[in-house]
């Protein structure tokens, strides 16, 4: 027996934040197409950015999804869809009880016809459920890397023990979000996040973790390669929405163009300066020795405290807006 979403075509869009590219394929799919870089602002996933470290290595893979999750149902609502979610974090057997929990979970809303967003499905990102198997025991689903590895997730290998964490969001339907309201909670989250703020962890954030990242540059901790690399990428192609969907609002909102207009262009001298580290640290590679090489080292430190720079700026006119809205 299987079951299968009933929507229209599912289909991950292109983005680094892939829980903002699965978003934005069901938003699609429901007749609520939103152009990539206002899923971004409206989420808050434009502003995400938490620099990990354990064991003396810094800027490990997970950071672009360390954030606060359970926020993402009042966020995601912005879009135009309500949503719940399904979340277990655990261990050995707790884990093992939690699946099955969570399949229960997934394979009722499957069966009414609700495509669900999903977390470490064939590879540690999300992507789109748009279906289950119970004969081959796993998802059917439309993933980053379902191309080459096909569109089936087993459920003996989700969720990774690793990681032991579980992540499925569901719509529920219509959100019919006030546009006001969506717009002054799109930049209190921005707000919020480079301030620091929506932490799932202790782990530093926002223009904190601008300064931390540049520390372990200028200092002797490992720099995680790979890690740097896929922070790099999700976090420049981030900023480059949330500068578009900045753009956007100005251009609507006539009493808030001065702030907002400012704010976009410090986020744009943000993209400018991380520009060069791209380059540096391309990802998958990493650039190889380029993370052990003293003088590269201290060029990407300034680099990140001067994107940090921006950031604040950024955050000052954004407050600035807010203020002018009597929500400061």
């Amino acid at each position: 027996m299987s079951g299968d979403a009933s929507v229209g075509e599912l289909t991950l869009r292109p983005n680094w934040t892939t829980a903002a590219g699965a978003l934005e394929g069901v938003l699609a799919a429901e007749g609520l197409e939103l152009p990539r870089h206002a899923v971004m602002g409206l989420t808050g996933h434009a502003w995400h950015l938490c620099v990990t470290s354990e064991g003396g290595i810094a800027a490990l893979p997970n950071g672009p999804h360390d954030l606060d999750w359970g926020a993402m149902v009042e966020r995601y609502a912005r879009t135009g869809l309500a949503w719940e979610r399904f979340a277990r974090q655990a261990r050995g057997v707790e884990l093992a009880v939690a699946k099955d929990a969570a399949i229960a979970w997934a394979r009722e809303r499957l069966d009414a016809g609700v495509p669900l967003i999903g977390f470490d499905l064939q590879v540690h990102e999300f992507a789109i459920v748009t279906g289950y198997d119970t004969g081959r025991e796993g998802f059917l689903v439309e993933s980053a890397v379902s191309e080459e590895m096909g569109g089936f997730a087993p459920w003996s290998e989700w969720p990774s023990p690793a990681l032991g964490i579980i992540e499925l969001f569901a719509p529920l339907g219509p959100s019919d979000p006030d546009p006001e309201e969506a717009v002054v909670g799109a930049l209190g989250t921005a707000l919020e996040l480079m301030s620091g703020g929506g932490a799932a962890s202790d782990q530093p954030r926002g223009t904190a973790a601008f300064e931390a990242w540049a520390d372990a540059f200028e200092g002797t901790e490992e720099v995680d390669r790979a890690g740097n690399a896929y922070t790099l990428a999700v976090l420049q192609a981030a900023r480059m929405d949330g500068a578009a969907f900045l753009g956007d609002l100005a251009e609507a909102i006539p009493g808030l163009a001065i702030p907002l207009m400012h704010a976009q262009r410090a986020v744009l001298d943000l993209t400018q300066a991380l520009s060069p580290l791209l380059t540096l640290f391309p990802f998958p590679a990493g650039g190889h020795g380029n993370v052990s090489n003293p003088g590269l080292r201290e060029a990407a430190a300034n680099a990140l405290r001067r994107a940090g720079g921006h950031e604040r700026r950024a955050a000052e006119s954004i407050a600035e807006a807010l203020d002018s809205l009597g929500v400061g």
